[in-house]
């Protein structure tokens, strides 16, 4: 495993501590959902650039038309006056944002369809400059199989479909093939313009090495829904008529990968430096 990997290998092992610990302790889903959404944002601050900032609030145009409350707004904070941030209640000109992440604690039909009505929503908001701001979905856990999840994201119309997803806990990454490739090349594939695929535990070689396309089956006679494979814990998912062993941190490896890579690209700035560290089998995906 490369420096990089098992670095995100532990920050995903501190993410889903955060999130498990978090909602044992609090049983109210409202904040559950918060803690969640305050998670991934802590991750994204310590990610992305500093010209840019993460929060929460409402996207507002210039002709009093706005959003939906947004669960995480990544806005320049560069080159724009915080004078809709004097409160609590923020308010984030659509010419400012850059990027809005809907957050699900629980993953189903009605959440990816609810995530669909608030970008659709988005695109009403008509912005004086610049272009809508991309649209993003993370979901933690979900509550039916890999298979059955990707027909509710293909089943949503394109105006609705999240532009990047990632389903964490059972390693489901995708969205538009034109976001992907820079990052995937040609594992992407060249049959769909929208992409849903999994991140697979690998197989590996007598030297430890991942072996792309072969992938770690989980025992005939598992009664555990989760399997432990050289130290770490990974869940095992069904894909079709198969059981097949995820790796979330990777899921969301590429996933913020491909948010930065876009936040770069949509504003003329020349792609980051860290896209270059990814390669080989980290960026192995399987359609389905």
């Amino acid at each position: 495993m490369s420096v990089v990997e098992e670095y995100w290998s532990g920050v995903l092992r501190r993410l889903q501590a955060e999130v498990d610990i978090f909602n044992k302790l609090i049983k109210h889903w409202g904040e559950r959902g918060r803690e969640n959404e305050l998670s991934l944002a802590r991750l994204l601050e310590n990610l992305i650039p500093q010209r840019y900032g993460v929060g929460s609030g409402m996207i507002i145009d210039c002709e009093d038309r706005y959003s939906q409350q947004t669960d995480i707004v990544v806005f320049n904070q560069a080159d724009e006056p915080a004078f809709l941030a004097q409160s609590n209640q923020v308010l984030f000109p659509i010419e400012n944002v850059r990027a809005c992440i809907e957050v699900k604690t629980t993953v189903n039909k009605d959440e990816i369809k609810e995530s669909g009505t608030k970008r659709e929503s988005l695109h009403k908001l008509i912005p004086k400059q610049s272009t809508h701001p991309l649209f993003h979905f993370v979901g933690y856990t979900p509550s039916q199989h890999a298979e059955t999840l990707a027909g509710h994201l293909r089943g949503l119309e394109d105006k609705q479909r999240p532009d990047l997803f990632c389903i964490v806990d059972n390693g489901m990454i995708g969205g538009r093939r034109e976001l992907l490739h820079p990052i995937l090349g040609d594992a992407v594939g060249a049959d769909a313009n929208y992409v849903v695929a999994m991140t697979y535990l690998h197989d590996r070689d007598a030297s430890g090495q991942r072996q792309i396309g072969q992938y770690y089956e989980p025992p005939a006679d598992f009664t555990e829904a989760r399997v432990l494979y050289q130290g770490g814990s990974y869940p095992i998912v069904k894909v079709r008529k198969d059981w097949m062993v995820a790796e979330p941190s990777r899921a969301l490896l590429i996933f913020c990968a491909c948010l930065v890579h876009t936040l770069a690209v949509h504003e003329g700035r020349r792609p980051p430096a860290s896209s270059h560290y990814l390669s080989g089998a980290t960026l192995d995906i399987a359609a389905i």
